[in-house]
């Protein structure tokens, strides 16, 4: 009997990862964190390898190997994509990596510049991290969206982990983590702003997660950034936005409490770090992509209080996911696994709105 298929190391994604256009002009990513991204249909599936180094496969739905959706073989490259009735070869873009040291308070942070196509100047944009112990690699999906719109991203590892130096301020977001975090967010972004063929005036945060609560603090406190956009990020309260997660267990099981509940009890909380003053602060253009069914962090609540800010630069963009952006009727990780790919509206909606703001 055969054995399952096993999820492709970030080791063996290593000589293909980064972006590929096909001859219509669709950009597929491949990340090592061992996931496939086809920006033109939202399938995003986790990458298996095979006996061959070279080729690998995907399944029909995000996170299950079998049935098989199709093979991915990598040549000197391309990447020939083959379906069951068709196949697709795409030939990698050549952006440009550049690995760099930023100098922040107390750490050199490990990053890695890559660069778009075509003369500049380029806008530009950081990659700010959510509460994982992360590496840069972790978003590459993220610079493939980027890249693709123009922009050039900065994605740099957590002070304490992979290759920078300095103290881990640790996971749960108290007040002098998130002051770090946001002080070293100001640092990349400062860096990038000088890097060469970059436009200082049209660099700005992405913040995914936590990262929602340090890039609109990076603005407070250092009034930098020219834009923000905000993917699955609370507008909550640390302790309005752990007790949501906690009656799903963490998106582990449906809650026994009615929706109606659960609100009210996250609006009647009020403790932990609170966001308003940062978000009331927020001067510059801010995108947020929430999930409509996110078990992480309270949607609705969070655009009540975005609401009722009436900050006309702001814009929130609702989306049938989960908290990892996957299309999710239910918003649990385990139904995470059976999502055939991200929002199919993120990708169009996120170009729509960077396209206006860097035009102003």
């Amino acid at each position: 009997m055969e054995s399952p298929p096993t999820e492709a190391s970030p080791q063996s994604l290593l000589p293909y990862y980064g972006s590929y256009s096909t001859d219509t002009g669709d950009v597929v990513v491949i990340a090592r964190l061992g996931w496939f991204f086809d920006m033109r249909t939202s399938v995003y599936r986790t990458i298996y390898a095979t006996s061959s180094p070279a080729r690998f496969t995907i399944g029909t739905r995000f996170h299950e190997p079998l049935p098989k959706f199709a093979d991915l073989l990598f040549g000197n490259g391309t990447l020939t994509i083959a379906e069951s009735a068709r196949a697709r070869t795409a030939h990698h873009i050549g952006y440009r990596h550049t690995d760099v040291s930023v100098p922040a308070i107390g750490a050199q942070l490990s990053g890695t510049i890559t660069e778009p196509i075509g003369a500049g100047p380029h806008p530009g944009i950081v990659v700010v991290h959510g509460a994982e112990r992360g590496e840069r690699y972790f978003y590459d999906i993220w610079v493939g969206v980027y890249t693709s719109l123009g922009l050039a991203v900065l994605t740099y590892d957590k002070r304490g982990i992979g290759s920078s130096t300095g103290t881990y301020p640790g996971d749960f977001p108290t007040v002098q983590a998130l002051n770090v975090y946001a002080d070293d967010a100001f640092a990349a972004l400062s860096f990038l702003s000088l890097w060469p063929g970059i436009d200082p005036k049209r660099v700005g945060f992405h913040g995914g997660s936590q990262g929602g609560w340090t890039v609109p603090l990076a603005g407070e406190r250092h009034r930098r950034g020219a834009f923000a956009v905000l993917a699955s990020a609370p507008a909550t309260t640390v302790d309005q936005t752990d007790l949501w997660a906690g009656f799903s267990g963490g998106g582990a099981v449906m809650p026994t409490e009615s929706t109606g509940q659960m609100l009210a009890e996250v609006r009647d909380t009020h403790s932990g770090y609170d966001p308003a003053p940062a978000l009331r602060a927020l001067a510059v253009p801010a995108l947020w992509l929430l999930g409509s069914n996110d078990r992480t962090v309270p949607t609705a609540v969070c655009v009540e209080i975005l609401s009722a800010m009436r900050k006309p630069n702001f814009t929130v963009q609702l989306l049938p996911t989960g908290h990892g952006l996957l299309v999710n009727p239910t918003g649990l990780l385990r139904d995470d696994d059976q999502s055939p790919g991200l929002a199919p509206e993120l990708v169009p909606a996120l170009r729509a709105w960077m396209m206006q703001v860097l035009s102003r």
